[in-house]
């Protein structure tokens, strides 16, 4: 059958979600198809006190109410459900669509959560547990006598697409562990021209609930000033001593060095405890030329660099007189002798370490 949108009330629980506010970048989005005639137009609804609800769907109804105005004519699918089923079909329409919006589905599986709690059987009894702390175990999970991640899914699993537990898992961690500053802030798409830099992705998200809320805040701070993905280095920085943590989270040790500021300082703690032998003739002095071998190598290298990297290098080379020449290729040899130099005296410390037995791995930390 066909019925006009005007006629058509949201779903109950809608205004459980963002206060039942519709995300208007979405509706554009949906616009668009209508213009490409790509949008489906059928929706299933719930005949109930004398309405029609629809069940899921609103961007989709409001982008056609929108385009094509209130009195537009849609196919309606008309079923009985019960207050549950009407939740339960919204909620999973979010959880399995692309496309919807990150904290749509996650205040949807929020309000899964207090429905079971609540022990309502219809929405007039339902009052959402926004402000109550959900407890937890100590392995992070709700304890056997709360609802557990698991009911949840199974929950909204019922008669339709199966959702797993870890899906349920993550979408509330990240509700009920991440900073209040940092949640308004999920995006589950950022890409392309939307990209905003102040955006938390949903990984970042996840990763960053992991720890104490302020902690997070000085996390995402020293992760604005990083490219590529330190989040992806939390585990290791979650491993890491309080210093180490400390100089992180103030931007003095990047993330992807994390790991190697771990191996050295166990390096060093290493060596305060073995007894203060010479087992190097000469060490502090060979230690001096080395460091001034490898200053004089770098200067060289980038003169040398920026030389053959000219685009003009060849007419260049050839326009030089023979003297410049000699001295070009005394440069050059120069380079090498300094480099074969620094390998050899690398060479020998790794041989004076490796006949007192101490292990190479150590060493390359």
């Amino acid at each position: 059958m066909k019925i006009k949108i005007k006629e058509i009330e949201p779903n109950p629980f809608k205004k459980h979600i963002q206060n039942g506010k519709l995300n208007q970048n979405r509706i554009e989005m949906f616009k668009e198809s209508i213009h490409h005639g790509t949008l489906p137009e059928n929706f299933r609804i719930r005949k109930y006190n004398g309405e029609y609800q629809v069940c899921s769907g609103h961007h989709r109804l409001e982008s056609l109410k929108q385009v094509k105005g209130e009195d537009y004519e849609v196919f309606v699918d008309v079923v009985d459900f019960s207050d549950e089923q009407m939740l339960i079909d919204m909620v999973r329409e979010n959880i399995t669509q692309r496309d919807t919006d990150y904290h749509d589905t996650r205040e949807g599986i929020v309000i899964a959560r207090d429905w079971l709690q609540s022990k309502a059987q219809d929405i007039n009894h339902f009052k959402p547990f926004k402000m109550v702390k959900h407890p937890q175990g100590n392995d992070g999970r709700f304890k056997e006598k709360d609802v557990t991640y698991k009911k949840i899914a199974n929950f909204l699993s019922k008669n339709g697409k199966a959702i797993s537990y870890v899906t349920v898992k993550n979408y509330l961690d990240v509700n009920d562990k991440l900073h209040p500053e940092l949640l308004e802030k999920v995006r589950k798409v950022t890409s392309g021209n939307d990209k905003k830099e102040i955006d938390v992705t949903v990984k970042q998200a996840m990763a960053l609930s992991q720890f104490p809320k302020e902690e997070q805040k000085d996390l995402w701070k020293a992760m604005q000033n990083e490219e590529g993905r330190p989040h992806e280095y939390l585990p290791k920085y979650k491993e890491a001593p309080e210093d180490i943590k400390q100089q992180v989270r103030k931007g003095e040790i990047r993330f992807k060095d994390i790991e190697d500021e771990i191996d050295r300082k166990e390096l060093k703690e290493e060596m305060k405890k073995r007894p203060k032998t010479v087992f190097i003739p000469n060490f502090s002095q060979r230690m001096k030329d080395f460091d001034r071998n490898v200053a004089k190598l770098e200067r060289q290298i980038k003169i040398f660099s920026e030389i053959f990297h000219s685009s003009n290098f060849k007419e260049r080379y050839y326009s030089l007189k023979p003297k410049q020449r000699e001295v070009f290729s005394q440069v050059i040899f120069d380079i090498k002798k300094r480099i074969r130099e620094c390998n050899d005296e690398i060479v020998f410390f790794m041989e004076q370490l490796s006949d007192r037995k101490i292990l190479l791995e150590e060493v390359e930390k």
